[in-house]
């Protein structure tokens, strides 16, 4: 019995939010409504049955109550995270810019700017605080054995370091920064650089990474990391693009790379105003000559 409950925990953990990002991804109203009601009746669903075992655990002992408590409200939280998640890409669909800036990139060189809006901090930082709250929250159930509690008191303080990030002003959204000679890439407190030579055409998949960086191009400007989406884990070899909140589509993003990697000469006007004046719907770079214009 308790196999197949751990079988079905570890199917729906692994393919669970593949499933919902593929939903949000879609990016339209119908699918937002369906998923926001669903995983709200799931929070109504756990914190029912928490309520629940609070109550008619009271009398049991304190490590079957802390541990049947302690997991469905941890299951709570985490419906929760997934909640703000939808809500955070909905309301970013309907306001996505669809344009580019000139921007200084991480290196400080002058950049054509793929933005990432602020809201991709609503997932991260919403986990961080929720992780942050169970583990007080199993401070105050585990308070009648004090080792227990003292565990859980340091947990909870060790799960602070996820918020430093956010409360010093460390974590940026950043971007994607095209400058002449890189693509330069900017998110949470991590930067990269993947020199131009390395890009090959049109990237693929850019939500599992855009190959051709290396350790040595990278920077850190804090050493706590903010985590990346589940399924915005790269692959070997490629350095991580979160693509949910840029101010570009996934796809036109790719386009809009693909566009410099297969015109060198066109690079010279990345950071310049002549550079904003590409759009998804211009003429593909393959069938361009150097010396054309972007209209």
């Amino acid at each position: 019995m308790i196999g197949s409950y751990a079988s079905a925990g570890a199917w729906g953990a692994r393919y669970g939010p593949v499933l919902i990002r593929r939903m949000l991804d879609r990016e339209r109203s119908g699918t937002y409504v369906v998923l926001v009601l669903a995983e709200l009746a799931l929070v109504a669903a756990f914190a029912g049955v928490l309520v629940a075992l609070l109550i008619v655990t009271r009398d049991d002992p304190l490590w079957l109550r802390a541990l049947g408590v302690g997991t469905v409200a941890m299951a709570t939280c985490g419906a929760v995270v997934w909640v703000v998640e939808a809500a955070a890409r909905w309301s970013w669909s309907v306001r996505r810019p669809e344009r580019l800036v000139l921007a200084a990139a991480p290196s400080g060189a002058a950049s054509t700017a793929v933005l990432r809006s602020r809201a991709s901090f609503a997932t991260p930082l919403t986990n961080a605080i929720l992780v942050t709250a169970w583990c007080a929250f199993m401070v105050v159930l585990t308070a009648p054995v004090p080792w227990a509690a003292v565990v859980f008191g340091l947990a909870t303080l060790a799960s602070c370091a996820r918020l430093a990030p956010f409360a010093l002003g460390r974590a940026s959204a950043g971007g994607v920064y095209l400058t002449p000679t890189a693509v330069e890439l900017r998110w949470g407190v991590r930067s990269a650089s993947v020199p131009w030579e390395t890009v090959r055409g049109t990237p693929d998949d850019l939500a599992h990474g855009l190959a051709g960086a290396t350790d040595a191009t990278g920077d850190r400007a804090f050493p706590v990391d903010v985590p990346l989406d589940v399924t915005d884990q790269p692959f070997a070899g490629r350095v991580a693009v979160p693509v949910a909140y840029l101010w570009l589509r996934a796809d036109e993003l790719s386009e809009l790379i693909g566009w410099y990697a297969a015109q060198p000469a066109l690079r010279a006007r990345l950071g310049t105003q002549e550079s904003l004046a590409w759009r998804p719907t211009a003429p593909s770079a393959v069938t361009m000559a150097d010396g054309d214009t972007f209209s």
